[in-house]
């Protein structure tokens, strides 16, 4: 252990003197300047996580910022533009800032029938989405439903499937161990991935499998959630994105929207969004108390975030799988933070 992996690990222990009340095990990796500073891992991890939510900004936001960028005046057009059978009022812009209207969640998957397919259950799918209205809200609502239109979108606008969508995402960005379950089958060994929770719907522990039903419903494949990979997978597409914001790359299409994407697209007061990204919020964050208000992110629900802040130049990235064996336990929702903030103390002393 280096100097840094050693102080942080050290204020864990004496701040988390129970781990496993908390979670079965954590992965932090933390950056400087595009170098690696560190990781640490505490209790029972493993090579493989389900990232849930990040799969927002690891797929779909990395795919709008390209898709975008040749295109750029659509993200404030109607989404009926390439949309046209549909009857949602709503646009790119509005969906990704989660002012769409929408409601959080929905459980699609208690309609979607047939064969496990992602194709064929994302038309399904799809057929159902063309359908919803949205409600006019004073502020933002963090949606499923946001993301699985602007994945229609998505796959509408360059005629791709998704998981097509994102092979060549994933190439143009050039990570290799971040990856979809296509018919909700483990790539991988079942031992190597951290297993999630006791699902009473399936009937068993999820190991391998994405702990999302909706996800699971549609076939593994979604613009939400559904990918699982590595600290080192997470790590080379944040290193990417960093060196986009800064202008040295356009794998992930225009700098200048890059940093458009990232950067806070909604007053304070209506919600902490850039364009599928989380800005920190005032006075807590998952990202603690130390990160600048130019930092951006998100979270996933399995006990996963990514965080980098610019003026920093620092980027740390959590793996966890906090909801094994069930997801009623909350307490790493408050120890997230706080990790964020001991990286900073770690690095500062």
């Amino acid at each position: 252990m280096n100097t840094f992996e050693k102080k942080l690990k050290r204020r864990i222990d004496e701040q988390v003197p129970d781990l496993s009340a908390v979670t079965p095990g954590v992965v932090v990796g933390a950056w400087r300047a595009g170098r690696l500073k560190g990781v640490v891992r505490l209790g029972k991890t493993y090579t493989y996580y389900d990232l849930a939510s990040l799969t927002k900004i690891l797929f779909t936001a990395s795919a709008c910022m390209h898709h975008f960028s040749e295109n750029r005046s659509r993200i404030r057009r109607p989404i009926s533009e390439i949309l046209e059978d549909w009857k949602l009022k709503a646009t790119p812009f509005s969906l990704l800032t989660h002012t769409a209207g929408l409601e959080w969640w929905l459980p699609m998957y208690q309609k979607l029938k047939g064969p496990v397919d992602p194709e064929s259950r994302w038309r399904q799918l799809e057929a159902h989405l063309a359908k919803l209205k949205a409600k006019r809200r004073k502020k933002a609502v963090y949606s499923d439903p946001d993301l699985w239109v602007m994945g229609a979108y998505l796959s509408r606008a360059t005629r791709m499937s998704l998981h097509d969508l994102w092979l060549k995402t994933a190439d143009r960005i050039g990570v290799q161990d971040l990856f979809f379950h296509p018919g909700n089958k483990p790539l991988n060994r079942k031992e190597l991935y951290a297993p999630t929770e006791k699902c009473d719907w399936r009937g068993r522990t999820l190991q391998g499998e994405v702990h999302d039903e909706n996800c699971w419903a549609f076939g593994g494949v979604s613009s939400h959630a559904g990918l699982f990979g590595t600290l080192e997978g997470v790590a080379d597409w944040g290193l990417a994105l960093r060196k986009a914001y800064r202008g040295d790359s356009k794998k992930f299409g225009d700098p200048d929207l890059v940093r458009y994407f990232t950067g806070r697209r909604i007053p304070r007061e209506i919600g902490d969004w850039g364009l599928g990204f989380m800005k920190p919020s005032r006075p807590r964050s998952s990202c603690g108390r130390r990160f600048s208000l130019r930092s951006f992110g998100h979270t996933g629900f399995t006990g996963t975030s990514f965080w980098f802040d610019p003026k920093e130049d620092l980027m740390v990235i959590i793996l966890s799988n906090r909801v094994h064996p069930t997801r009623e336990n909350n307490a790493f929702v408050s120890l997230r933070p706080r990790i964020h903030d001991w990286v900073r103390e770690s690095l500062e002393n």
